[in-house]
């Protein structure tokens, strides 16, 4: 009786010693999944971290952008009022001028003009009173194949010189924009220098 006791302990034991290493191999397996799973949840959260940060900077470079556009802009609006500011100044002066000023104009006009044809001078409304002045008279007396159109160009200082069929247009709105468009890049550059 004392070896079925003894067999019986053994089994047992054996069975105990069984049990018990496979509760702490489950423990193990347990705790290398808990692991798992903890390492898991903290990239996890890395991850979520790292997206929501890269959103945040997306979004900040992305304001930032759409800041300095705005103020570009803005700064490009300003800078083009000022050059019409300076274009629309110009014609006003050129629409002021007096008949000394507008003779000598008409006369570096005429003198570039080849002497042997014949021009028809049509004077813009704001302009007809310079063209009855004695200085004018005495200066298209220098140009005898100048004539004065009757008519005239409503609200228009300048005129327009007609040769043959061709209108040469001397109106000083249309000269101050054809100037604007070929000198406003450069005269933008010149006056802004400083900003770059």
């Amino acid at each position: 009786m004392k070896d079925l006791q003894a067999l019986s302990e053994q089994i047992l034991n054996q069975a105990q010693a069984k049990g018990q290493s496979k509760l702490e191999d489950a423990e193990k397996i347990s705790a290398a999944k808990i692991e798992e799973s903890r390492r898991n949840l903290v990239e996890l959260q890395k991850a979520r971290k790292a997206a929501v940060l890269k959103k945040i900077a997306n979004d900040f470079d992305r304001e930032q952008q759409t800041l300095k556009n705005k103020e570009r802009n803005a700064v490009l609006e300003e800078k083009q009022l000022i050059l019409k500011s300076v274009f629309q100044q110009a014609l006003e002066k050129m629409n002021e001028w007096d008949e000394a000023h507008f003779a000598l104009f008409l006369d570096g006009v005429l003198s570039r003009m080849d002497g042997s044809k014949a021009y028809r001078i049509v004077p813009g409304a704001k302009s007809l009173a310079h063209f009855q002045g004695k200085g004018l008279q005495q200066l298209l007396a220098k140009h005898p194949g100048v004539k004065i159109s009757q008519g005239s160009i409503p609200n228009k200082a300048g005129f327009i010189l007609q040769e043959g069929g061709v209108d040469y247009n001397y109106c000083f709105d249309e000269l101050i924009e054809d100037i604007k468009n070929e000198y406003a890049a450069e005269l933008a550059a010149l006056a802004f220098q400083d900003e770059k």
